[in-house]
């Protein structure tokens, strides 16, 4: 994708906190997300002063939202593939996609208490299907092993957010929201509950797509994030 809109923008691509080069947060303990928002403006403020339309997937889409609506950056617009902001569902909303969410995370967090080998897999399987992270080569999946910790960080940043209703209704920033038809029924419940409260966005659906919708269709999001209709009177 970046490498599709670097020919017409400049593109600041950021690793969040303990991913790829970024050095680890030191707030496991108490997680909170100021550590992923700090980090950012910091990168951001170094490389630009213009507005900037904020992209962000999964946890990166929470992170994007947050730092949104803290409103410490010139956010003229805004992308969100398939945002894990599960504290926007409400006690009535999207049952059993949360009843889901709330068995996978029990067990996921059990699977990481006792060190069972490739506990991460588990996550992938959750947003892909059974059986999807067995068809990742090895290397893939050793990869991943370190980066569990800041897994679970993120999950309990996720549901501990606020989200809530009143919170979403003040932002005013024009936001695509996108999924993908063959996602878990939890990130279309999200999708479509922050599109309901957000007066400025536009859902987007991808035939085809599932969660890592970003890199296995890559020409239908670049054209998500090209799209202006949003700004069309």
């Amino acid at each position: 994708m970046v490498g599709q809109l670097a020919e017409t923008h400049l593109c600041i691509a950021i690793d969040l906190p303990g991913h790829g080069g970024s050095p680890g947060p030191d707030d496991f303990s108490d997680p909170t997300v100021e550590t992923e928002l700090s980090f950012v403006e910091k990168i951001v403020t170094e490389l630009t002063y213009e507005p900037i339309h904020l992209v962000g997937h999964s946890y990166g889409g929470v992170v994007a939202l947050a730092l949104a609506l803290d409103g410490r950056l010139p956010v003229v617009e805004m992308t969100l593939f398939e945002p894990v902001a599960v504290s926007a569902l409400g006690s009535t909303d999207a049952i059993q996609p949360m009843a889901s969410l709330h068995t996978f995370l029990l067990k996921y967090r059990e699977s990481v208490r006792q060190n069972t080998p490739h506990a991460c897999g588990q996550v992938i399987d959750f947003w892909c299907g059974e059986g999807a992270f067995a068809q990742l080569p090895g290397f893939i999946k050793d990869s991943m092993e370190p980066m569990t910790a800041n897994n679970i960080r993120h999950w309990d940043l996720c549901v501990s957010i606020d989200s809530s209703s009143a919170i979403l209704q003040k932002c005013l920033i024009p936001t695509r929201i996108v999924y993908g038809t063959d996602s878990h029924p939890l990130a279309h419940a999200i999708a479509e509950k922050l599109h309901s409260q957000m007066s400025q966005s536009k859902t987007y659906i991808i035939e085809g797509a599932s969660h890592f919708l970003v890199t296995s269709h890559v020409d239908e999001c670049v054209a998500v994030v090209r799209d202006r209709s949003l700004f069309k009177k």
